[in-house]
This record gives structure tokens, C-alpha cells and sequence, in this order.
């Protein structure tokens, strides 16, 4: 009983083995069973034998590659989300520094207006014009307010 058990691993084991070798080989497979009833496979066909040829398909992945790996799907989820939160690191830095550029400049303009009672402007035709105090006052408390909801 347990000789009966050995030898069906054993064929099992073989058929494992030449149908793995004939996938990487893409070779046609042999099958014929001995005078013990036996059942044998081979990638040649035996001599003084009656075998049946079997056609074994090609893979188009090699026999050593995992079926589950995903090396030709693309990047992983997970580098997904490490490449979505790197450009929304840099979409943040770029925002941060367009924000600062714009604070600079209204303080810059706070800066000009406020100790200064004559503030001088062009107009839309290129012409000067005295900014009168009650106009100044309004623009400084405005870019204040900016500055106060906007800037660090």
C-alpha cells in the first residue's frame, strides 16, 4: 500500500517536472503508460514505446516569475499614493510661496503708504495724481486686513 502511495507521488512529482521544463523549453510533452500500468512522461519519445505526443502551450511569462507579481501593471497603490502626496507636498510649497510673495508686497505698500500724508499715484491715463488722505487711510486699513487674514 504505502509502494502504491511512493510511486503515485513520484509520478506526480515528474509530471511537475517535465511539464515545468516544457513550458521553459517550449518542447512537446510524451505520455505512455509501462507493462505495470505506470504512466511516464517525457519531453523525447521513448523507444519501443506507443506514446501520445502532447502539445504543451507556451507561457509568455517565464516559469521562475510570479503570477501575482505586478512589475508590468505599473507603479503599486502604495507608490501611487507616496507620488499624489509628494505633488500635493509641492503644489503646497508652490502656493506657500506665491502667498508670501503676495504678503511681502502688501506690506511693502503698507510700508509706502502709511507714515507718508502725500502719496502720489499714476492714473489709468499716465497722469499723477495726489492720493487724498481719506482714500490712504481706506487702502491701509484694507492691506492690513489682508496682511491680518492672509500672512503669517
Amino acid at each position: 500500500m504505502k509502494r502504491c502511495h511512493l510511486i503515485r507521488a513520484l509520478a506526480v512529482l515528474s509530471i511537475f517536472f517535465v511539464i515545468a521544463q516544457a513550458q521553459a523549453q517550449d518542447k512537446k510533452m510524451y505520455s505512455w503508460t509501462d507493462e505495470n500500468g505506470t504512466v511516464h512522461f517525457s519531453d523525447s519519445r521513448p523507444e519501443g514505446q506507443q506514446a501520445t505526443e502532447q502539445a504543451i502551450p507556451a507561457s509568455d511569462q517565464p516559469a521562475s516569475a510570479s503570477p501575482y507579481s505586478n512589475a508590468d501593471t505599473g507603479p503599486s497603490m502604495a507608490e501611487q499614493k507616496r507620488q499624489q502626496i509628494a505633488q500635493k507636498h509641492q503644489d503646497a510649497k508652490a502656493n506657500q510661496a506665491i502667498n508670501d510673495a503676495q504678503c511681502a508686497a502688501w506690506k511693502s505698500e503698507v510700508e509706502r503708504l502709511e507714515p507718508n500724508r502725500r502719496v502720489f499715484t499714476t492714473n489709468d491715463q499716465g497722469e499723477t495724481e495726489r492720493m487724498d488722505d481719506v482714500k490712504r487711510t481706506d487702502r491701509v486699513a484694507e492691506l492690513k486686513g489682508l496682511i491680518a487674514k492672509n500672512c503669517k
